[in-house]
This record gives C-alpha cells, structure tokens and sequence, in this order.
C-alpha cells in the first residue's frame, strides 16, 4: 500500500483544478486523496475510466468497445503485464495512479482499495482498457458559458443514470448503456452541443436532450451514480451524454471471476489535453450538427447535420411551391412527425381505402401508403397495417403480390377493425395482453376519407393519446401520395445521415453498412415504381379516373415525384 508519512509538496486540492496531472497521479501515488472524485481536477486534461480484465478477454473488450463507442470510447488498452498508460501519459503506474479502486469477483464488488499492488501476483495476466470520460469536457464547456454545478460545488458530482439502452453485444459482454445529465439553459443547447461533437475521444455529442423517461429514467433526481442534480429551472432542458460508467455495468452482467475499475468517479487522469489536435476531430462543412425540436411536452430534441435540415426544408419548399399545405404549423406539419417517426421502432399505419367508385377503389392514396411501408421497412422499422372490414381481404392479398414483387421489403401483419369475429376495441389494437403497455410507438395516417375510415381513425387516433403514442397525420390539404412520398425521402435523408443516426441509436452500434444503404436507396419512390404499383392495383380491381382529369393527375403526380427526388441531388 502506498504511504502518507509525507505530506510535503502535496498539493491541496484547490492547486489540483489548475495542476498537471502528473501532480495529481504522485499524490494519489502516495496514498493522499483516497476516493477523492477527479471533477474539477486538472481542469482541461482528459480524464478517463478504468477496467482491468483478464488477457483471455481482452480481444472481444476491444471490439465491444470499437461497437459502442460512444460510452466506451478507447484511448489505450495495455498488454498483459504492462502497467504504464502508453501514449497517455508518462511516469505512471495504473496499480498505484487512481484515487481508489473497485475489486470485482464474479460481478458482485467486494472491495475499494486504494491501489492495486496486493494483486500483483495476478496483474501479469490482466490487460488495463482507458476509455474516454466526459469530465474531461468541463473546461470546454465551462468557456462556452455553461455553468456546471459540480465544478462550482467540488463537494458533488454529476448526476448518472443507468439506462434502457442497451449495449451491443460481443461474446459475453453486456450490459446497459449509463449517461451522465448536465442541466443547460434551453438557449446553450446548442452550443453545448457544438462544442463536445468535434471530441469523440470524450463521448462527443450528447445522445439524448429532453424528456428523461424515453431513457427509462423514472425520477431524474434518483441517480445511480453520482448526486442528484438540483431541481431544474424552468429555462433548463436535461442533456444527456453517454457515460463511461457503462464498464462498472458491463463488468457486473459479465461476471469474470475478478476485475477491476476504478472506484465512483475517481478517474486516471491522462497528460493528454482534452482539446488538443489527437483528441479533437474536424467537422466538414455541412455536418455540424443541428438541434431540432422533436416534442414539445414533454420537450424532446433530435440532432441532425446541417446539410440535411436544408434538405428537410427543401422537402418543405417543393410541397409549399404545388400550393401544398403541410400542417398548421410548418414544423408540427411535417419536421416534427417525421423526427419521431426516424426514432421509432413499431409502427401502425392505418389505411382507408379512398371512396369506392363503381369499378372499384381509387389508387390515389394507397399508392403513397406502400411507398412509405416499403422505406419504413428499409431503414429497419416494424410495420403493422390497419384497415377496416370492408377492405381487408382485398389488401391482404395485394401485399403479398407486392412483397413477390419486391415492391415491399417483406411481408407485413394486416390487421382488421373492427374485428368481426371478437369485440377487439381500439386500445386493444394498440396495446399488449395487458392492455395498457403500447405494442407501438408510432401510428400513421396518410389519408382518411371514407365514412368507415373516418370512424376506425378518431377511435385509433383517440386510443394513440390515451396512451402517449405519437400519431402522424397526414394533411387534408395535401395529396396523400405526395405527402407520403415526401415523408419516405425525409426518412431516407434522416437514416443516411451520420448525426441523426449515432444520436438515433444512441452510439452504441454501428452506422448503416454499404449494403444497407443500397437497400435505403432502392426503397426510394420513383416514377418506375410509382408505375409499377399503379399496375398491380388496377389488376386488382382498383381504379384510375379516365381522360383528360386523369392525364393531368397521373402527370401532376410524375412531376411531384421528380420534383421531391430532386431534392436529394
């Protein structure tokens, strides 16, 4: 164990904030500070977690922090037996250089050590991970303008919370994802943002800004790890960046027989500047990310590149230049449906036939429909189907010729309502067994005209907000095709765009594969496939308006769709 006989030259802890970090590895060296947290400490160096694993495991802790890169992001691993930080620093010994330590065996903690020296007889067959932590943005968001209540009070820390984000999975590595949360004044959100994005070596951009419950967090001011955060004021939204207090969680559902991290929050604290060249990445022009309000109650943000807002908006401006309405409100109208649509999973569209005419259904309306299945579908998500008595079957038998057809990705669930042969309400169509857990998070209307359609609509869009799942409406005012197929480009702008997809899936993972987004790009609507579904419908009783009405139409709708596609040259 390291001594404290010697108190001389000992910085306190005041000198530590400014001090060089080798300053603060000595004292902690010598056994001063035990359990000391290192927020606020050698303000401007990067701090970082540690986790000791046994070599036998060290491959798959590499590439499980190379798949989540935004909790774990890895500065230096050593090979089994070396003790030093490599690049991140010199004159120092892992064993001895954190202020206390954790003892793991099989997941459970047993101990807090001050160093790790009593294991030597072990340590040769452990390699140490460093993983980025985001005390070491303190200073830089500090000099932005944001207050940060801890580095005020050095009796605190910042608040974290274990999760529903679940980490990917390598070997038997798991466990969920841990955030820490920083209050900003809604007008420094951005700025916030701005300025951790360039530093993926320190978490980046925040992962998630607003409402803390789609975290699974239940009461913000019941931490995990860390203190709870004063209440918020009224002008500040809860900001959450990926935490590297996920090792402690992996290390725990991983169970090895013995590892070790560092105690709380008392972190190795690195020479390396936490705004230097190596530790900071250069944004293109265009990929600065943007916030855009997602949910006003309760408020919810998304992040997406510059590039791609103007793309939105040119989406936007097509719709506007047909004389278009897109909502009340241009973005409650179309920007806000479409965010939350990109970061849902299940989503439930109902379909209502357009009026039948005595040759059969109109295609204007369906058309759209199975162009934003077929992108939904691309770009991962579950679609389920809901149509009324009268149209069921016949829809069900065209979305198999569809899939044979690959005019959608796979088949997809047609579910009838009312449902003759049961009582089945709207709720029940939404909800589990249970009848009060959502069974989806989104539910899409393109269209709704017909008597029948209008009543299963209010009852389902009735039943949506009971249960706080978003809906997504199509506007009266504008063609449902065009709409939809303006919604289809928006979501394949969204998922082929590098911001919006590592805040989507919470940077844990892996952006799309080359593969993928061929299969982003082949789902987009075009006049070939346009002319295709128009085929298979009237084959299947559907009906198009003959003469001069329906020339222009079918023309209208050709220029509608080169127009929107337009927008992604």
């Amino acid at each position: 164990m390291a001594t404290t006989d010697d108190t001389v030259d000992v910085p306190s802890l005041e000198q530590l904030q400014t001090s060089l970090p080798v300053e603060a590895r000595r004292a902690f060296r010598r056994g001063f500070y035990f359990k000391k947290v290192t927020s606020g400490l050698c303000r401007g160096y990067v701090q970082a977690n540690i986790a000791g694993v046994q070599a036998q495991h060290a491959d798959d802790f590499v590439e499980f922090c190379r798949a989540n890169e935004g909790p774990l992001p890895l500065l230096h691993h050593s090979q089994p037996g070396d003790f030093s930080a490599g690049p991140l620093a010199e004159d120092s010994d892992i064993r001895t250089d954190v202020a206390a330590y954790n003892v793991l065996k099989y997941g459970e903690y047993v101990d807090i050590v001050p160093d790790l020296l009593p294991f030597d007889d072990v340590l040769n067959e452990y390699a140490f991970f460093y993983t980025g932590c985001s005390f070491s943005f303190d200073k830089i968001l500090l000099d932005t303008g944001i207050r940060l209540a801890y580095v005020d009070n050095p009796d605190i820390t910042v608040s974290m919370y274990t999760t529903n984000i679940h980490c990917h999975r390598i070997g038997t590595l798991q466990g969920p994802v841990v955030v820490s949360m920083r209050p900003i004044p809604r007008h420094l959100v951005q700025v916030a943002v701005r300025a951790t994005n360039p530093l993926p070596d320190i978490h980046g951009a925040p992962i998630h800004i607003g409402c803390f419950d789609a975290l699974g967090i239940k009461d913000v001011y019941k931490t995990q790890y860390g203190d709870p955060p004063s209440p918020l004021k009224e002008d500040q939204i809860p900001v959450f960046w990926a935490c590297g207090n996920t090792i402690k969680e992996v290390l725990q559902h991983t169970k090895h027989p013995l590892s070790f991290t560092m105690y709380s929050d008392c972190m190795y604290l690195s020479d390396n500047p936490s705004d230097s060249d190596s530790s900071t990445v250069i944004i293109p022009d265009g990929e600065q990310p943007v916030v855009v309000d997602m949910v006003d109650d309760p408020y919810q943000a998304s992040l997406v590149s510059e590039a791609v807002l103007q793309k939105l908006k040119q989406l936007q401006n097509v719709l506007r230049d047909g004389n278009v309405s897109v909502g009340t409100h241009e973005d409650d109208g179309f920007m806000k449906p479409i965010l939350t649509l990109s970061h849902s999973s299940h989503i439930v569209m109902a379909v209502v036939l357009p009026q039948k005419k005595d040759n059969g259904y109109e295609t204007n309306g369906f058309m759209g429909t199975v162009a934003l299945a077929n992108m939904l579908q691309a770009v991962g998500k579950e679609v389920t189907l809901v149509v009324d008595a009268e149209s069921y079957l016949h829809i069900t038998k065209i979305v198999k010729v569809l899939v044979q057809k690959a005019l959608l990705q796979e088949s997809i669930n047609v579910v009838q309502f009312p449902d003759t042969s049961n009582s089945s309400s709207a709720r029940d169509i939404l909800t589990q067994s249970d009848g009060n857990t959502p069974r989806f998070d989104h539910l899409v209307m393109p269209i709704q005209t017909s008597d029948n359609g209008n009543s299963m609509c209010k009852q389902l869009f009735s039943a949506a907000k009971d249960l706080n799942v978003f809906t997504f409406q199509g506007s009266q005012q504008c063609s449902s095709d065009v709409y939809s197929y303006a919604v289809s480009i928006a979501l394949y702008l969204l998922s082929t765009c590098p911001v919006h997809d590592r805040y989507r899936r919470r940077s844990v993972g892996f952006p799309p594969s080359e593969r993928e987004l061929q299969v982003f790009k082949a789902a987009l609507p075009s006049i070939k496939t346009v002319a295709s579904v128009v085929e298979i419908l009237e084959s299947h009783g559907f009906c198009c308006d003959t003469g001069t009405d329906s020339n222009r139409k079918n023309e209208d709708l050709r220029s509608a769709v080169e127009h929107l596609c337009n927008v992604l040259l």
